[in-house]
């Protein structure tokens, strides 16, 4: 029987806040975006407050004044998460980096109680790299990945066949990951529940609701490992870089720039993945519910600044209206294969020339920061650039399965 433990930070961006700033240790906080302008995470104190994530500055400031409001690090968040990564490896090297505060560990064939393994990983965790952690061990990832969450926060759960049947019972449906409010929904209509109503559930009644994922987690919930801990990412289907406009924005200039520095990240995770794409989709956002898209074709699989930056101008050019104003903006390339693919003409070397030339931007970008050499057209949106935390996106945290 395979034997699976799910480790999930609790509130992950706090407490990578306050490793670095122990000044923060049992205030209310919270975590900005990117411009400052919303939410994203806060600690338990601001929660019992009623700060929920998305909720405005302003509004998150009249509700809790005596507040501490902090802007998003993605860059030192993955540093703590990789830190966390090297204290679990000591327990097993089958390792799932599932997103940036979450991961998974094959612990099957390792003897010993499942309760002092998950007590001395919390500990050396929490004395190692200092952020509390919750976990969840069980013979299946689905149900390690719900028990982690039981007994939050610094809490631990063990599920085996003595307590199955007890765990699934008070656990509602919705706390199956990927079953949200529609899926809730459609549970309930049927009178399912709990998580076991879920498995007494006949089958395939599941999979005519759910599909073949449904079906997957029918089993996992008995006890049934379907599905392995991956060690391994596999290829991008898609490379996408994007995000909102400050403040919205109707400047012409200002916003091809912020399109412009976009393209540089899709360029960089390209070449740190080794890949190229076939077609580049350009997107202006008006409002949650309004968007245009331009799709522009290369003449063939690239990954170079001198192919895809005539095709983001083209594309953006097609779509901008004068007097319009634009809140997000986002580039999507696919098709997208590995640069090894390709047969090397043995004439032409202009190719390997460029591919050397990204290779040195990037290495110095690495050095000195993601923006230290990066191209003219973004000039027109320097205050963006000032702001360093800016220049990290969750996106750019390597290597996790989830966005």
């Amino acid at each position: 029987m395979k034997t699976i433990a799910h480790i999930d930070a609790d509130c992950f961006y706090v407490s990578c806040e306050r490793v670095r700033d122990s000044s923060l240790c049992g205030r209310p906080v919270g975590v900005l975006g990117n411009q400052g302008a919303c939410v994203i995470a806060r600690s338990y104190e601001m929660k019992e407050r009623g700060i929920t994530v998305a909720t405005p500055i302003w509004k998150a400031k009249k509700i809790c004044p005596d507040g501490i409001y902090v802007k998003r690090d993605f860059a030192w968040y993955g540093a703590v998460s990789k830190a966390m990564h090297k204290v679990l490896r000591r327990y097993s090297d089958v390792l799932e980096f599932y997103s940036v505060d979450e991961c998974f560990l094959d612990l099957t064939g390792i003897d010993g109680s499942w309760e002092e393994m998950a007590l001395s990983m919390q500990r050396d965790i929490k004395e190692e790299v200092g952020i509390p952690v919750s976990i969840g061990i069980a013979p299946t990832r689905s149900l390690a990945k719900i028990g982690s969450d039981k007994n939050k926060p610094f809490g631990i759960s063990v599920v085996d066949q003595s307590n199955l049947d007890e765990f699934l019972k008070t656990t509602p449906v919705e706390e199956i990951c990927g079953v949200g409010r529609r899926l809730r929904r459609r549970l309930h209509s049927i009178g399912v529940r709990s998580c076991l109503d879920y498995v007494r559930t006949p089958r395939r009644t599941i999979k005519k609701l759910l599909f073949k994922p449904g079906e997957e987690v029918w089993y996992e919930l008995q006890g049934k490992s379907l599905l392995p801990v991956r060690t391994v990412r596999p290829q991008r289907q898609v490379v996408s870089r994007g995000g909102q406009i400050p403040g919205h924005s109707s400047d012409k200039n200002y916003i091809f720039a912020l399109v412009m520095r976009n393209l540089e990240r899709l360029l960089e995770a390209l070449l740190r993945y080794e890949l190229e794409i076939l077609k580049l989709q350009v997107v202006l956002q008006k409002s949650r519910d309004k968007y245009y898209s331009s799709l522009q074709v290369l003449p063939d699989y690239s990954s170079e600044f001198d192919v895809l930056a005539p095709a983001v101008r083209k594309g953006f050019d097609a779509l901008f209206n004068l007097g319009a104003s634009y809140g997000a903006i986002h580039l999507i390339g696919a098709p997208v294969r590995s640069v090894h693919f390709k047969q090397l003409n043995l004439f032409d070397h202009g190719d390997q020339r460029k591919r050397k030339i990204y290779e040195v931007k990037h290495l110095i970008n690495a050095k000195f920061g993601m923006f230290a050499l990066r191209s003219a057209t973004t000039a027109d949106a320097n205050e963006i650039f000032r702001d360093k935390n800016s220049d990290h996106e969750i996106c750019d945290i390597e290597g996790k399965f989830c966005f």
